[in-house]
């Protein structure tokens, strides 16, 4: 069997290992892993391997999908074990490419094939890149995980009595074993340094030798870590929404109940109370926190359960369906109307319950028409748009699967039920939305592969574009401040007056004409750069699907969906 390095080839090379202790700042260096402390070897079939592209989605996208077959193990190429990667592109309409831009939506576990009609749709993309997504190994069209049949979090994460947090450490320990079992031995494989090599396979494939990059969420993780692997085909590279990916995902993850608690108090409370006319939620922000807070107590002590769209769903809405109705609502202003709908909406359904029985609420229900039932079924089961809080699902099992691999396989964490419940208990008064919810981590209880990743630093690369808004509650404004100090060659644009995760693409134009002007050029600002937020929209119902201006997740999510399913 022929066989090539990776290091000859691009595909990998030896870089030394540092081991960041969570919490402690501190870096020590330590005996290099297996995975880092040598060139690996790949087997020609990867690398001659023949793309067959199909069209896939409308016409009118004009993206072609295929799949590209990757070893399950980077760092042992030689057996059989083989494993698809779903990619999707999007050619210019007239000439030939000059260049190539990869996009990754985030999560981690985020399906990316939306990504090439996204960029594509960019006009200072359009004309001279090929525009490429892919759905990483783990979810999507590619090789799947699976964590099904784990029992999840379903507890109330703001009781503390004794048996409460016994349940949620039992779940937290039976996570692994049910995440392992059920997928057939590709779980110690899902994370980001096989993924970034999942990249650079299909940047060899295509035949360019450099990649630019737009990532947005954990796909900030994600590009500075295939920096970091492959500094050699490195182009322009933006990442937006910003990670902390110069420390281990615990300080990304614990910086999260300040900041979404910072985006429902100081953006959805105000905005809920200006509109209190129309909204009915509170005349002050303290009213509508109110509102929230007896509404969740009144559903834990009796849930909604109802029958949608003639009985064919059966929803529950309980207190944590309230809380992850309200997190998700949070990513973008675009989402607000619709979190202040739905939340008067359980209100009074909580209420007809309340007084009437489960009849009456049922009558509410009923009364709906049916496109309104339809979007309440979608909303109440759909993905999260960018990094997820740990513990809370997706609706989609792969993608939920992916990214508990990835946060939980890629670097240290804390072992054991004692750090989860002390993190709980001092979070959680601060910033109950999501503090309290601490301990409800896989990453707890996680038979983590030993690998060490290199610490992404900048060093020797082209200049590094970050673009991160102030109030971003998945992504804390802290993290992006905190790596952009210590990742060399970075600009940062921040954009003040801002909470949306998720910036490039119609959320400002300020950041916007920035972003295209360095994709387009490679001309980046000379110093870091401030924009103007645009303000808060009125009460309106955004567009299905995301469409129209702001909100480029929700857009990439809606072309994912258009052109997924026809390489199965």
């Amino acid at each position: 069997m022929k066989v090539r390095t990776l290091a000859a080839l691009g595909l990998g090379i030896s870089l030394p290992a540092l081991l960041v202790v969570p919490g402690s700042g501190a870096t020590a260096a330590v005996e290099p892993a297996p995975i880092l402390d040598r060139p690996g070897y790949v087997a020609s079939r990867y690398l001659d391997q023949k793309v067959s592209w199909k069209p896939c989605g409308e016409p009118e996208l004009r993206v072609s999908c295929a799949k590209i077959t990757a070893p399950r193990d980077w760092w042992s190429p030689a057996g059989r074990d083989d494993i698809q990667i779903a990619v999707s592109k999007v050619a210019p309409a007239k000439g030939t490419p000059r260049r190539v831009v990869f996009g990754n939506p985030g999560g981690p576990g985020g399906a990316g094939l939306g990504m090439a009609p996204f960029l594509a749709a960019r006009p200072a993309l359009a004309k001279d890149h090929l525009a490429v997504g892919f759905d990483p190994r783990g979810t999507g069209d590619s090789s799947n995980v699976t964590c099904q049949g784990a029992p999840g979090y379903t507890m109330d994460a703001r009781d503390r009595d004794a048996g409460n947090l016994d349940l949620i450490a039992e779940a937290t320990e039976l996570t692994h074993p049910y995440c392992a079992r059920q997928s057939r031995g590709l779980l110690p494989y899902v994370d980001t340094a096989q993924t970034v090599h999942d990249m650079d396979l299909i940047r060899h494939l295509l035949g360019f030798e450099r990649i630019d990059y737009v990532g947005y969420s954990g796909g900030t993780w994600l590009g500075a870590y295939y920096q970091t692997f492959f500094p050699g085909h490195v182009g322009r590279f933006v990442l937006d929404s910003n990670t902390d990916f110069t420390r281990p995902w615990v300080d990304t993850f614990n910086a999260q109940p300040q900041a979404f608690e910072r985006r429902f108090r100081q953006d959805f409370a105000p905005w809920a109370a200006k509109y209190h006319q129309q909204l009915k939620l509170g005349r002050t922000p303290r009213q509508v926190l109110r509102t929230y807070e007896q509404l969740r107590a009144d559903l834990k002590k009796q849930p909604a359960v109802e029958e949608y769209l003639d009985g064919s769903v059966k929803i529950s809405y309980d207190q944590n369906t309230l809380d992850n109705i309200v997190t998700g609502d949070l990513y973008t202003k675009r989402d607000f109307y619709s979190l202040a709908v739905d939340l008067a909406f359980l209100r009074d359904l909580s209420a007809a319950q309340t007084t009437g029985g489960p009849r009456a609420a049922q009558r509410k229900v009923d009364a709906l028409s049916v496109d309104r039932q339809r979007q309440l079924v979608q909303r109440a089961t759909r993905s999260t748009v960018g990094l997820s809080p740990i513990g809370r699902p997706f609706a989609d099992d792969a993608e939920h699967a992916t990214f508990t691999a990835v946060t939980c396989n890629d670097t240290e964490w804390p072992q054991g039920r004692e750090y989860g419940e002390r993190l709980s208990a001092q979070l959680g008064p601060q910033y109950p939305l999501l503090g309290w919810g601490m301990n409800e981590n896989p990453c707890l209880s996680w038979d983590r592969p030993r690998r060490t990743l290199p610490t992404p630093t900048g060093e020797g690369l082209p200049t590094t574009l970050m673009v991160q808004s102030v109030h971003d509650p998945a992504t804390n404004v802290s993290l992006a401040l905190g790596a952009h100090s210590r990742y060399a060659g970075s600009r940062l644009i921040t954009v003040t007056g801002e909470g949306d995760h998720g910036v490039y693409g119609g959320v400002n134009k300020c950041a916007d004409r920035l972003v295209d002007a360095f994709l387009a050029t490679g001309r980046a600002p000379a110093d870091d750069t401030t924009c103007q937020g645009e303000g808060l929209p009125g009460p309106q119902m955004p567009h299905p699907d995301g469409g129209g201006d702001g909100a480029p997740l929700h857009r990439i999510a809606g072309f994912t969906r258009q052109v997924s399913g026809y390489l199965r």
